[in-house]
């Protein structure tokens, strides 16, 4: 599976970001990340304990406070640049935040959220919260490391900010909130504007602070996801023949329509900046309505009973679909 993934991780990054604004080979000395279980590497499980099996059992061999059992698509990338895995910044044991550090925590959302993680499940780290934690990582990790000794090896050096490559997957459960608030539909796309107004507002504070090289992952289809569909009322026509619900799924693609239009507006705003629009939803799909072509052994199978409708799920390893 790791193999597949790496080849489909090739398809969407056939380009670093724009080349004619960096250099070819991607040299990121750091990757700063921000998001949501698609890309936590430990920060929820820091916070509110490890996550636990299957969790981490087919790679780590132990829990690695990844929501999966391997690996994340974020590892890959840091693979591909040629740097570690990127510790969580909430993760105070065993953490080394040289080349980057990962602000993201499972179920965390664009908007903060108006109810505690155990009212909802949603984190209470969204990702206003992970921008404030990244502002003040910046200012404070560099007086640290001018302590000196063991210091100066475990922070990124001030050059590594405007270098570094800054990664966003998030956005997935500011629409499922929606719909587990009772939301319809219509008043989830009324508020997506909203989210991507606060997602926008992140990127240029980070641009303000140095940062240039972004790569921003699209959502991906929320109505192929086992617990949306399990929690939230749908009836068997409109359920697409891969199992999916189409309601969903069409305002997953409509919130990456405007996030597109979002990125596009940002490359005027911010004409120093390299920002690459990461079609993650059309991979994640191909995935699960191609599932025998990439093999049976890629998948596990679980039947999921929602109210009048029965429906098979593909649970996908690696947490290609969280």
């Amino acid at each position: 599976m790791e193999l597949r993934l790496r080849i489909l991780l090739s398809f969407i990054a056939v380009v670093c970001v724009e080349p004619w604004k960096v250099s070819a080979t991607c040299e990121f000395p750091a990757v700063f990340n921000f998001g949501d279980s698609n890309s936590d590497t430990g920060g929820l499980s820091a916070a509110f304990g490890q996550a636990g099996p299957p969790a981490g059992e087919t790679y780590f061999h132990a829990p690695a406070g990844r929501y999966s059992d391997g690996r994340l698509i974020i590892d890959f990338i840091a693979e591909s640049v040629g740097l570690p895995y990127l510790s969580a910044f909430l993760d105070a044991l065993g953490s080394n935040f040289t080349h980057g550090a990962n602000f993201a925590t499972a179920g965390s959302t664009i908007r903060p959220p108006n109810a505690t993680l155990s009212q909802s499940g949603f984190s209470p780290i969204s990702l206003n919260v992970q921008w404030y934690e990244f502002h003040d990582f910046h200012r404070r990790s560099q007086i640290i490391r001018n302590r000196g000794g063991v210091f100066s090896q475990l922070m990124p050096k001030e050059e590594y900010f405007s270098r570094a490559l800054y990664t966003f997957d998030i956005g997935q459960n500011d629409l499922t909130y929606g719909y587990f608030s009772n939301k319809s539909t219509d008043q989830v796309r009324d508020y997506v504007p909203d989210v991507l107004g606060q997602f926008k507002t992140v990127v240029k504070d980070i641009y303000d602070q140095g940062g240039r090289s972004f790569w921003i992952h699209n959502t991906g289809p929320v109505g192929c996801l086992p617990y949306v569909m399990d929690r939230v009322p749908i009836t068997a026509g409109q359920v697409d023949k891969y199992g999916c619900a189409d309601p969903f799924n069409e305002v997953a693609k409509f919130f990456n329509v405007k996030l597109k239009e979002t990125v596009q507006k940002l490359r005027q705003e911010l004409p120093e900046a390299a920002i690459t629009y990461v079609d993650v939803y059309s991979v994640k799909y191909t995935l699960i309505t191609k599932a025998e072509k990439f093999g049976k052994s890629c998948f596990r199978y679980y039947l999921i009973y929602n109210s009048n409708v029965k429906v098979k799920f593909m649970w996908i390893s690696q947490n290609i679909l969280s």
